[in-house]
């Protein structure tokens, strides 16, 4: 009886996803992408030190939008602006591609844990990529000017049939995020993004992770609240992003103190930033 070859283990039916998987990780380890993911790294914590400077602008008296679009529109009336945001875009694509490969090393000791590290690979990945787009928008002429047509943007959604549920859609998923991101500050599970750090190093970026994954996750819990409460009282007043959050702060007693704290953890949390990129694990 003559035996039948085996099929090379690449060719056997049913190992696509094992192919998927090797695609994922040789794309992961590219040099190309790796050096655009260090970049893409920067350009993100420039983007919330800016905010975070925007923040602090507007706790003490000053004027500004304290959101990415905000951001990224004060970097495009600097000098070289556009340069930078073209390079920023290409680099926070990168950076979404590097992330969502990342999915392809998730180990865990069950299967549930791994979907969802894989799936907060993905999450990341995500919010990269749409971080690249609105730097992309900027840089075709966007600017954060249009305050008028977002006002009434945010109208029609409010007043629309299905805008209440999108909204509290949304508003539970900033908040969900934003838990996430005190959760992972307070316990430190940021230091599986960085390789081995020792000494006076170690010391300074794990305070910066800390306390800029925390006073992050305060200000998307406050923004998601805020989305929510615009939909269980349809009132458009209450939506809005990360600049709507912040200033609402400002109408809580103590307000400029607590702005400040968060706004300072926004510039925290964009050094941090940096030091991921200089000190990327994978």
């Amino acid at each position: 009886m003559t035996s039948v070859p085996a099929l090379p283990e690449a060719d056997r039916p049913g190992d696509a996803r094992g192919r998927m998987k090797q695609a994922a990780q040789r794309a992961h380890r590219n040099r190309s992408v790796r050096a655009s993911a260090r970049i893409g790294l920067l350009a993100n914590g420039l983007v919330h030190a800016l905010i975070g400077a925007i923040g602090l602008q507007v706790a003490n008296g000053g004027a500004g939008e304290a959101d990415q679009l905000g951001a990224l529109s004060a970097i495009a009336t600097r000098p070289g602006g556009l340069a930078v945001l073209w390079l920023s875009t290409v680099a926070l694509w990168g950076l979404a591609l590097w992330q969502g490969t990342n999915a392809a090393f998730s180990v865990a000791p069950n299967r549930r844990i791994l979907v969802f590290r894989r799936s907060l690979n993905v999450g990341k990945a995500l919010g990269f990529a749409l971080l690249g787009t609105v730097t992309f928008w900027v840089a075709l002429g966007a600017r954060a000017g249009g305050a008028e047509s977002v006002r009434r943007a945010d109208t029609a959604i409010v007043e629309s049939p299905i805008g209440l549920f999108v909204l509290l859609a949304v508003g539970t998923t900033v908040g969900i995020i934003g838990g996430g991101l005190v959760w992972r500050g307070v316990r430190r599970n940021f230091r599986e993004e960085l390789r081995y750090l020792w000494g006076p190093t170690k010391v300074i970026v794990l305070t910066l992770g800390v306390f800029g994954h925390t006073m992050k996750g305060v200000a998307f819990l406050v923004t998601g609240g805020l989305l929510v409460a615009a939909a269980v009282f349809a009132d458009s007043r209450w939506v809005g992003g990360l600049d709507a959050g912040l200033r609402y702060l400002l109408t809580l007693q103590s307000g400029p103190v607590l702005l400040n704290i968060v706004a300072a953890g926004l510039i925290a949390f964009g050094l941090y930033l940096v030091a991921r990129a200089a000190f990327l694990r994978h």
